[in-house]
């Protein structure tokens, strides 16, 4: 929604210039959609696809990278329509919306994580031991219950 919003500011542009009403509801409604949309999966799809392990620092990581983006995004946009040229306001628009886009679709790369428990995620089992090391772990966990090696 966010997208389609930002779409009709940037198509519509000399229509919703002379119409403030409408302009000002297209941009409350973005914002709106917008924390429902990005800043909600920032921290939601960290926190369930990363290992255990190494959910902190990836989670860490996955904000930072978002803050960088958004802070490129913005300082690159900024100086873009600031001498009120309409081609230009209306281009940074619609190249927004496009980014949002494309935001949107790489969103649904990631892994589905529907009904499936964080240990299933991350490749640990009901033991606590990950099972994506295989013999490996086997043998540390013989070794230390039998006090000889398996």
């Amino acid at each position: 929604m966010m997208s389609i919003c930002m779409l009709i500011m940037g198509l519509k542009y000399d229509y919703l210039k002379n119409n403030g009403n409408l302009f000002g509801l297209l941009y409350r409604l973005m914002f709106f959609f917008a924390s429902f949309g990005p800043n909600s999966t920032t921290f939601v799809l960290p926190a369930e696809l990363f290992p255990t392990r190494l959910r902190s620092s990836c989670h860490a990581l996955s904000a930072a990278s978002e803050k960088a983006g958004a802070m490129v995004g913005a300082l690159g946009v900024l100086y873009f329509p600031l001498d009120g040229d309409i081609n230009k306001i209306r281009s940074a628009m619609l190249l927004l919306a496009f980014t949002n886009m494309l935001g949107f679709a790489f969103t649904f790369l990631g892994s589905e994580t529907k009904g499936k428990s964080l240990e299933e995620i991350s490749g640990e089992d009901d033991l606590g031991n990950d099972t994506t090391q295989g013999l490996a772990v086997k043998r540390s966990v013989s070794r230390s219950t039998s006090g000889t090696y398996a």
